[in-house]
């Protein structure tokens, strides 16, 4: 051997044993003739010979002859020297590796120089290892010799694997958890949603990952489950929305939305961790709290309304009767007796006319109470209607004199039934009382008639009228069509009206054009049923 020759395989040891990477040096002149003596033979494609042959693998490995290892190859096997890695080759084989080197094979026969590929190995020290390796083939007229590098990867592949069953554990969390997860990379795009999210909505994988979980989200909620869900990928914080959810069956659900940013271990934003959560019956009940709180504002301003009302219409009648008293008072203690006799009748008649009035609007609260107790109770008489309604009539006309309203009846035939008097009178009076308030000077008209078992009274004044937004809520507790400081009253003459005429059978109903007046039709049953007699 030269000198120069010398000295390149010198310095070729030299840089083949201070290689940090596992270097070793294969002699496959034995299997390159046992792959010629196949080609001899007739064989063509060798993987599918191999495959009908799988025991020519271990044979041709036990032909290799390793001629050279670095120091770098003796610390990976765990060798104590050369002559250890130089034995045996399938010593260090694991299952896998038979699949390693039957890529070696097919590269010798196709001519290949190179090819690169993970595989696993076993120590001497019995130890698994996972490996890199990449066989190098320096020539295609030097297939007898195959140098191979060897890269450890264990710890790798550990973390892989490691990471894999993490992945893989809470796949199979998620997809048995009650609500639905999901997982996005950096750029806010989904890339895993849960089993129950695909069970809920009935999206697959290539509709629902990416941004395609928003066509799941209400139309008027997308946009804005959106940009609060970008919004909160570009400052990598957390995130909450609430939005109505589409289940499979077309029905949409209220649901909760919420995630939390994920950081790898150098603090890498990696994207989101989330859940949704369907929260219809939550919200569901906080819309009915809210509905009976506002029910409740809403009481307690009627109540508060109410209290402000009866106080005033109360305070009333009982200013003008508390004065004539005091009047008449002090004309009996000055003993004058002339004067007291002269203004005593129509002194009275005011006094009697706000007693009445006192004692009409008491006696609507006490209706009220029993209507709202259940205990309002009827007592069935025969009554002449005719009769009755000019009753009530007389009973107005000082009120319709003074104010010019006249009260004009048409009464032709005789209707008789069995009602309840007191009821009925009352139902007739606040027909009548209303009218002559809002329909002041001009002609109220008072109607009366039989309809086969049923007999009819209208009631129709040329007043204001009533708006059509207030036709609906007129029959109810505490409400009016006009502001109580014009008109006055506690707003529930039509509301005990309407529940009298109901208690014994019958309807009642309103027609009106705003600013021509008001009708009020009342039909009732000549023979009450015997269940609208006791209530």
């Amino acid at each position: 051997m030269g000198g120069a020759e010398a000295a390149g395989d010198a310095r070729y040891q030299e840089l083949f044993n201070g290689a940090d990477v596992s270097l070793w040096e294969e002699d496959f002149t034995a299997v390159t003739a046992a792959l010629d003596a196949l080609r001899a033979s007739g064989v063509q494609d060798l993987r599918a010979w191999l495959e009908e042959h799988p025991g020519f693998v271990l044979e041709a490995a036990e032909r290799v002859k390793v001629v050279d290892v670095n120091e770098a190859t003796l610390r990976l096997l765990e060798a104590r020297s050369r002559d250890e890695v130089k034995g045996s080759l399938p010593r260090f084989f694991a299952p896998e590796t038979v699949k390693a080197f039957t890529a070696e094979l097919l590269l010798l026969w196709d001519g290949g120089t190179r090819v690169e590929l993970e595989t696993a190995l076993q120590t001497m020290g019995g130890r698994r290892i996972d490996v890199v390796l990449t066989l190098t083939r320096p020539s295609r007229e030097r297939s007898d010799r195959v140098v191979i590098t060897m890269t450890d990867i264990t710890a790798r592949k550990a973390s892989q694997r490691a990471l894999q069953e993490s992945e893989a554990r809470f796949r199979n969390m998620a997809d048995h958890s009650p609500v639905m997860l999901w997982v996005t990379d950096v750029t806010g795009r989904s890339i895993y949603l849960s089993r129950s999210w695909y069970e809920f909505t009935g999206q697959t994988e290539e509709t629902g990952l990416g941004f395609g979980w928003l066509q799941a989200v209400h139309p008027d909620d997308a946009r804005r489950s959106e940009e609060a869900f970008l919004a909160a990928n570009a400052r990598r914080g957390p995130f909450r929305v609430d939005y109505r959810l589409r289940r499979k069956d077309g029905e949409y659900r209220w649901a909760i939305d919420s995630a939390s940013p994920r950081f790898g271990p150098s603090g890498e934003f990696l994207g989101y961790i989330g859940s949704v959560i369907d929260i219809s019956e939550r919200k569901q009940a906080e819309q009915e709290r809210e509905r009976l709180l506002a029910g409740m504002d809403e009481a307690i301003r009627l109540r508060d309304e109410f209290l402000a009302v009866a106080s005033h219409e109360l305070k009333t009648p009982l200013t003008p009767l508390n004065l004539r008293l005091q009047t008449l008072a002090r004309a009996a203690r000055a003993r004058r007796g002339p004067e007291l006799l002269e203004r005593l009748p129509a002194d009275l008649e005011v006094m009697q006319r706000q007693v009445k009035r006192l004692s009409a609007l008491v006696g609507e609260l006490l209706d009220v109470t029993l209507i709202s107790g259940g205990q309002l109770r009827l007592e069935l008489e025969p009554v002449d209607l005719g009769a009755l309604i000019r009753e009530v009539a007389s009973r107005f006309e000082g009120e319709s004199q003074r104010t010019g309203t006249p009260i004009r009846t048409e009464l032709d035939e005789v209707v008789v039934g069995h009602w309840d008097r007191v009821r009925l009178e009352q139902a007739v009076s606040n027909l009548l009382s209303n009218a002559l308030k809002y329909g002041v000077g001009r002609p109220v008209h008072v109607q009366a008639g039989k309809e086969g078992a049923h007999a009819w009274l209208t009631v129709r004044d040329e007043g204001i009228g009533i708006p059509p937004e207030a036709m609906d809520r007129i029959f109810e507790k505490f409400e009016r069509a006009v502001s109580e400081r014009h008109y006055g009253g506690l707003g529930l003459g039509l509301f005990v009206t309407r529940q009298n005429v109901r208690a014994m059978g019958g309807t009642i109903e309103a027609r009106s054009t705003l600013g021509q007046g008001a009708t009020f039709t009342m039909r009732l049953p000549c023979q009450v049923p015997e269940p609208h007699a006791r209530r």
